[in-house]
């Protein structure tokens, strides 16, 4: 009886692991429902000064928020769906975060081999604008998409 008892839990558990096989083994289903997005890009500033690699965080009140990152130059593209597809349209709180030249990052030029914090930012911003709640920023983005947004911090 013992020996059926054991045989038993081994069944299920060998039964358990092949559902488990089996489902991480097919195609892959998307996690969540696509969002339509319209284009949107810009440059952020600070004081008329371009603002390198940091985060720009737009927050539609009801949908998924959209995110790109800046170049050496200030520029951005959101993304919502994936990297560079735009954003939802309406207006957006707005939240700026330093990040870092990803250039810098471990896994880069190799094997990743920990976190490395980045270098300072060349210009530093108020910590207000982390948040989009205190940051104080909107961004409205039309039916029609827009390649022109501009955020200028002060």
């Amino acid at each position: 009886m013992r020996i059926q008892n054991v045989l038993t839990k081994f069944t299920v558990a060998i039964s358990l692991a092949f559902v488990v096989v089996a489902n991480g083994c097919g195609q892959s289903v998307p996690t969540g429902r696509h969002v339509p997005t319209v284009a949107a890009a810009g440059v952020l500033t600070y004081q008329g000064k371009p603002l390198a690699f940091y985060e720009v965080k737009c927050f539609p009140e009801d949908e998924r928020p959209a995110v790109g990152l800046t170049d050496e130059e200030g520029r951005f593209v959101l993304g919502t769906n994936r990297s560079n597809d735009g954003a939802v349209t309406g207006t957006h709180q707005v939240a700026i975060v330093y990040v870092g030249d990803p250039a810098d990052q471990p896994g880069n030029d190799g094997p990743v081999s920990g976190y490395t914090p980045p270098a300072p930012p060349s210009i530093k911003i108020d910590k207000k604008y982390q948040k989009p709640e205190t940051s104080g920023l909107t961004l409205e983005i039309p039916e029609s998409g827009a390649t022109d947004l501009a955020i200028d911090l002060k």
